[in-house]
């Protein structure tokens, strides 16, 4: 994560100073589609790797993966074009953003950081890209995008005795 985390950083200078530069269209486009790369790597580590001690993580990793999706919110909301010209789905993207978001916020308690940082992370994204309507699920749950916002209405359904239960195993 580090090693894309560095990419990224570096791109993202590359980028402002290639941006004052005219006529370089063809290196704008070619330090986005890096960026994006480096972006989705990070994210999809952070969500593919998740175990029982993720809530343990420093706060620096929650930071890294958060900046890499305020990233990619900025070059999607940005660069949409010049990305769908090169085969980008930028609704894929947008998926990926949600469900990190969804992915932060299923983190320990609510007043752990990365929860903090979701909702920073939601409220860029909606800026940016509110246009973005969230796929229906249909079928199979989804258990990826699954988030406690989607629990709203269930409190019949779930059981209190099970809520909370790992606590008194202590």
């Amino acid at each position: 994560m580090g090693f894309h985390f560095a990419h990224l950083l570096a791109y993202g200078q590359s980028l402002r100073s290639t941006t004052k530069i005219q006529n370089s269209s063809a290196a704008i486009e070619t330090i986005v589609i890096e960026m994006v790369h480096h972006s989705t790597t990070i994210m999809n580590l952070a969500i593919e790797t998740t175990d029982d001690r993720t809530r343990h993580l420093t706060d620096h990793i929650y930071h890294i993966v958060t900046f890499s999706a305020l990233t990619l919110c900025r070059l999607v909301h940005t660069y949409e074009d010049k990305l769908t010209a090169v085969n980008h789905d930028v609704g894929e993207l947008d998926n990926l953003v949600v469900k990190l978001i969804d992915w932060l916020r299923s983190i320990g308690l609510p007043c752990h950081a990365a929860h903090m940082l979701a909702g920073i992370l939601a409220a860029q994204f909606n800026k940016l890209r509110p246009s973005y309507v969230r796929p229906e699920v249909t079928g199979e749950l989804d258990f990826g995008t699954f988030s406690d916002q989607s629990l709203a209405g269930m409190d019949g359904v779930l059981n209190s005795d099970f809520i909370g239960s790992e606590f008194l195993n202590i």
